[in-house]
């Protein structure tokens, strides 16, 4: 029984009156009566009584429209909620993500995903960068951003934003934009750096900064975590070097001083992943990391 004939019977029970229902389904009144009849042939029943004066639908008729009413509108529904999910509007994402991300395109990311997706349930998790790749191999999460791109095939990557590293110092500190030359004045600073065996290649980046200058820092403490290097920069514990990023939601008493050294952030997600949603969150991120790197950041429609 075709789907069509169903949706045509369900307008004339209606409208009772074939040439009104054939305009509205943009087919001809002949057409339409053709369909109808096809439709009593299939079941063995009548389900109109026609005059030339009046359509009435027959007790059979009036059945089948009863019923065929929540079965369509399930239908449909199920067609609509079908298309939604192709199209990655709908379903769990699970995002993996360093700290330093809140700071730049995450959360015009997120903002413009959720107004993209608004049916999509999101989950924040933030994790170190090694242990953000076993959690999607553990299919913990379903995409991250990382500062480390593995050379692994079970993982797919995409930048989305490069941005200059920057010296953090306390506020009260007498390096600033003006009188800093080089990392070289920094010799004999402490610093507040991430942890080497969390953030390898991020690290290796960092030390790089030093080794040019023929030094390694002195490094008073670890973490892996933003906020708390900037605090403890901040209560003059230390300097570090951090994404510039950071900047932007800081309103503790630390001086940022750009640094002629870059840090990319990646997406990363499994290969393997062929969710709509994952890869409805890829486009968005990469549409809101090209303007907010342009300084236009701006919700998406």
């Amino acid at each position: 029984m075709e789907l069509r004939l169903l949706r045509s019977f369900r307008q004339v029970a209606a409208d009772l009156n074939f040439s009104r229902s054939a305009e509205k389904l943009f087919v001809a009144q002949p057409a339409l009566s053709r369909q109808i009849q096809q439709l009593e042939d299939e079941l063995g029943v009548t389900l109109f009584d026609r005059t030339r004066r009046s359509v009435r639908l027959t007790a059979a008729g009036t059945y089948l429209n009863d019923q065929l009413g929540p079965w369509l509108d399930t239908l449909a529904h199920l067609t609509k909620q079908t298309k939604r999910i192709h199209n990655g509007e709908l379903g769990e994402l699970c995002i993996g993500h360093p700290g330093s991300a809140l700071y730049s395109v995450l959360p015009d990311a997120l903002a413009a995903f959720t107004q993209a997706c608004p049916d999509v349930i999101s989950c924040l998790r933030e994790v170190g960068e090694l242990e953000l790749q076993e959690a999607l191999t553990l299919q913990k999460i379903d995409v991250g951003l990382t500062r480390e791109v593995p050379d692994d095939g079970a993982f797919s990557t995409q930048l989305i934003l490069e941005e200059p590293q920057a010296l953090v110092v306390p506020g009260s500190h007498w390096l600033t934009t003006d009188t800093f030359i080089s990392m070289a004045q920094c010799r004999n600073e402490p610093f507040v750096l991430p942890s080497p065996e969390k953030d390898v290649e991020y690290s290796k980046l960092l030390m790089r900064l030093f080794t040019v200058h023929g030094y390694a820092p002195r490094i008073m403490y670890e973490s892996n975590y933003g906020a708390t290097i900037l605090r403890l920069v901040e209560k003059n514990l230390g300097l570090s070097v951090l994404p510039i990023s950071y900047q932007f939601g800081s309103s503790l008493d630390v001086r940022f001083i750009p640094l002629p050294s870059t840090t990319k952030l990646h997406l990363i997600w499994r290969t393997a992943n062929t969710s709509p949603v994952v890869a409805r969150f890829v486009q968005v991120c990469q549409q809101v990391a090209t303007n907010w790197a342009a300084g236009s950041v701006h919700i998406l429609a």
